[in-house]
């Protein structure tokens, strides 16, 4: 089948679960012997683009908007008093202008959308040109502002949170009842969209792992080392990190003086301050061209997210790569690891600390956590299997 495919930002690297979580399942689709025009923005780093456009061009065909996405700040200030800003940061009438030459010049079965973020042209093809649509939640939106504004103690960043939650909440819902399937990542998600949209016809399609790229590897392992990968881009992310280094990792310092506290993801220059004030103990690694040997060299993975929507793709890395991974529970949403069998679930700073001291103080027990993760990641979430289930929704909806 020809499949028309709008994705809300550039996929690549893979180094965190936005782009892993796009760029994976259309690559397992395509490898099932289906047609794809990738439509997307190219990355604000052109080197980025051009690697990128490569890894996307040997599955599908690739067209990019004319240029990149506006920036955070120029969004929030165009959307003070209207709109809610994960969408307008989207809306550009060069996308317009793109998918009008592309649906005029080919004729596609279906039209996939990744995300409430692209939904509005979804809606605009449905309306224009009659296609089937269906839409892939990655997050339930709102939900992930409403949070924020609860977690932050910044009284701006809270009030802004509070606006666009509303306003999400208006648009999302909106997008959601247009699209004719809705694709929800896990129970928690579909549950929380069918509350305002109890009319739309869901399907649950979880995030996977490509469980041949991420092996168990046990290095010889140097000293005590806590890890955490994802972009800094990602509002959730900086708090997660922030919220880490500020209120856990001194509790882990006074059992574990040596410990060191490793991120790894883009934007990681907005942490120089905590950095700088560590002493040493919380290294910046930026965007790198393979996880891998950070995940090999770590002792611990951590995921202490308060903010958040969907489902942790590289939770699943972790899991498949063997490592013991200490989250919180909104950390691990739509997860299937069992704590204290797969994964330890903690929220509060002094429990996630001392799940950690656990885990370095007793290598046995991390190891058998990294065994029965990486079990759970080869058994429920191959993306092979992700993709069977997004060609099933297809079929379904085609009447096939």
């Amino acid at each position: 089948m020809r499949i028309l495919q709008l994705a809300p930002r550039f996929p690549f690297p893979l180094i965190d679960g936005g782009a892993i979580g796009i760029f994976k399942p259309t690559e397992a689709i395509a490898q099932l012997g289906h047609e794809i025009t990738f439509v997307t923005f190219p990355d604000t780093d052109h080197e980025v683009t051009n690697v990128g456009l490569k890894q996307l061009g040997s599955f599908a065909r690739v067209e990019l908007v004319s240029k990149p996405l506006p920036s955070r700040n120029a969004t929030l200030l165009r959307t003070m008093f209207n709109g809610a800003y994960p969408i307008e940061r989207r809306m550009m009438p060069e996308m317009y202008v793109l998918l009008q030459r592309l649906l005029q010049e080919s004729k596609y079965d279906i039209v996939h959308i990744d995300a409430c973020h692209m939904g509005k042209y979804g809606m605009w093809i449905k309306e224009k040109y009659g296609l089937p649509i269906v839409l892939r939640q990655h997050n339930f939106e709102t939900q992930i502002y409403r949070r924020f504004a609860a977690a932050t103690a910044n009284p701006i960043a809270k009030l802004v949170a509070s606006i666009h939650a509303k306003r999400m909440l208006v648009e999302e819902t909106k997008i959601i009842a247009g699209h004719d399937r809705v694709v929800a990542i896990s129970t928690e998600d579909e549950a929380q969209m069918a509350q305002y949209v109890p009319q739309a016809n869901y399907r649950i399609i979880p995030a996977g792992v490509d469980t041949d790229y991420f092996r168990p590897e046990h290095p010889e392992n140097k000293g005590n080392s806590v890890l955490w990968v994802g972009g800094m881009d990602w509002e959730p992310n900086r708090d997660a990190v922030t919220f880490f280094a500020k209120d856990i990792l001194p509790l882990v310092v006074e059992k574990h003086p040596d410990i060191v506290f490793n991120i790894v993801g883009s934007g990681t220059q907005e942490l120089t301050a905590i950095e700088a004030e560590s002493g040493g103990r919380i290294r910046l690694h930026g965007r790198v061209p393979d996880i891998r040997p950070y995940l090999a060299a770590a002792s611990v993975m951590v995921c202490p997210l308060r903010v958040g929507g969907g489902m942790r793709l590289k939770l699943l890395d972790f899991f498949a790569a063997g490592k013991a991974v200490v989250s919180t529970h909104i950390g691990a949403e739509g997860n299937r690891g069992i704590n204290n069998k797969h994964i330890l679930l903690v929220d509060e700073p002094t429990n996630f600390a001392s799940a950690i001291v656990t885990l370095l103080d007793d290598r046995n027990f991390a190891q058998l956590i990294g065994r029965n993760a990486r079990m759970l990641a080869e058994k429920e979430y191959s993306w092979q299997r992700i993709a069977r289930d997004f060609v099933g929704v297809y079929d379904e909806l085609l009447g096939r």
